[in-house]
């Protein structure tokens, strides 16, 4: 059964929820191996850092391919509400999928050097704030979707966010507007 073109899809976003944990792991991988290279070889905690942020990009990287799912299944069911967030989206799909990559390849980079390192080698440091700053820039545009799109977004006791006209305040905004004019 498909859905009536014009009727809105109840429901709110699955994929938002599961975003801060590899938000977080490449965050905190990227911080760890900045941390064990600044401690260099010598130290004896250097090590502890370099496998710690193995561990939570590991972990991370996991939990990101069921955000990914999630948030193709949004997409397939809210992008026809939102048509002028069509650029939105390619940018944070792209952002996202290439911090994926980014991460996959960090954790094999990882893994072949795991046991040989005294502390995070200068290249995968390289590689891991490159995933940063990528994830950085992908929820930027995934927090766009949400809040001035209104992908998946419901009130409760409201009906789902429609499309809105182009130029027109985004939900909400135009109560704020009426309130400030009426002082």
């Amino acid at each position: 059964m498909s859905p009536i073109p014009d009727h809105p899809r109840p429901g709110r976003a699955l994929n938002p929820p599961l975003t801060a944990f590899p938000v977080a792991a490449y965050v905190f991988a990227a911080a760890f191996d900045l941390i064990s290279v600044v401690g260099g070889p010598h130290r004896a905690w250097a090590p502890q850092f370099w496998h710690a942020g193995t561990f939570v990009l590991v972990a991370g990287l996991c939990l990101c391919l069921l955000t990914m799912v999630t948030g193709f299944a949004d997409l397939l069911r809210f992008a026809g509400d939102r048509p002028g967030a069509t650029r939105t989206i390619v940018a944070h799909v792209s952002a996202m999928a290439g911090v994926f990559m980014i991460g996959s390849g960090d954790i094999a980079w990882r893994l072949s050097e795991y046991h040989s390192q005294a502390s995070t080698p200068p290249g995968i440091l390289l590689v891991s704030l490159a995933a940063a700053i990528g994830v950085g820039l992908g929820a930027a545009r995934g927090g766009t979707l949400v809040f001035r799109h209104g992908f998946g977004v419901q009130l409760a006791g409201q009906a789902p966010v429609t499309a809105r006209a182009p130029g027109a305040p985004a939900p909400g905004q135009a109560a704020r507007h009426r309130s400030r004019r009426a002082r």
